[in-house]
């Protein structure tokens, strides 16, 4: 009960921030209902959030055409370019661009992502670029994850790196830093997409901020909570992660019940609990 009244009672924020979501599609609903579950999330705390949907050339129209956003001027479709490939290989190509098509600070979230807390926080970090240890059920202390090893091997980069960070919830500057690190970010990514046939992003994030001896800041997990790792990353999350992709597409019926509900243009308020985001007791 405790939990319920604290979503009922969310503080509303004023203050503007700017998001940034990557969204791809063939047709297939789910993306774009995840999207519209993080976007209804998001403006619930943040009803003033300047929102950007970056896509691709094949995806635009689709994403334009997409009835679940809001229609009140704060968010915008825009394409990064044309590029080969499934859907995931396409979002990957538009997501390692995201710092060089984007204008000044910006949080970049997942689809698969549920604002439950104020975010500014975040927006004031200094670094660079701020993001989370990446936990998974593999290996939920975060430490580097032995499927990369081959791929990194394959590549002659150097590993284990410092740390390996989750890309699915960063804070980003607007600085020459980040700036360097998207452009190289994206060239790497290339690479690695072309020699190892995987699109995966993250291999290819982590290798450049060891290469580049950028020094991110660590957000803590409540900003980007793994609660399909352990329920115990719930307690004060502000940004749930679901990890809703192939094997890590999590076993709980939260996210069906939330994507229904904002496909029926439902809202959110009042109704996010614990029960209906699929954590336990």
């Amino acid at each position: 009960m405790v939990r319920e009244r604290l979503f009922e009672r969310v503080r509303v924020h004023r203050a503007p921030i700017a998001v940034c979501y990557v969204l791809s599609t063939d047709g297939d609903p789910r993306y774009c209902d995840l999207a519209a579950v993080s976007i209804a999330s998001l403006k619930r705390v943040h009803p003033s959030a300047r929102v950007t949907i970056l896509t691709d050339d094949e995806s635009l129209a689709a994403v334009r055409a997409e009835g679940r956003w809001p229609r009140d001027g704060s968010i915008s479709v825009r394409s990064v370019g044309g590029f080969a490939g499934s859907p995931r290989v396409r979002s990957r190509f538009v997501k390692t661009q995201i710092r060089s098509a984007m204008e000044g600070d910006f949080l970049y979230l997942d689809a698969d992502t549920v604002v439950i807390g104020a975010l500014d926080k975040i927006c004031r970090r200094r670094a660079p670029l701020a993001a989370a240890v990446d936990r998974n059920r593999d290996d939920p202390s975060g430490g580097f994850p032995a499927w990369v090893i081959p791929g990194f091997q394959r590549l002659g980069w150097p590993y284990p790196t410092r740390t390996y960070l989750n890309n699915g919830v960063v804070f980003w500057r607007d600085c020459v830093e980040a700036h360097e690190f998207g452009r190289l970010w994206h060239a790497n990514w290339l690479e690695y997409h072309a020699t190892v046939d995987n699109p995966a992003d993250q291999p290819a994030f982590n290798h450049t901020m060891n290469v580049l001896g950028l020094i991110p800041e660590i957000l803590d997990d409540r900003f980007n909570a793994r609660v399909t790792v352990s329920p115990e990353y719930f307690a004060g999350a502000r940004i749930i992660h679901y990890y809703a992709h192939g094997a890590e597409r999590p076993d709980v019926a939260s996210l069906d019940r939330l994507m229904a509900r904002t496909r029926s243009r439902a809202p959110l308020n009042g109704w996010l609990n614990s029960e209906t985001l699929g954590i336990g007791a």
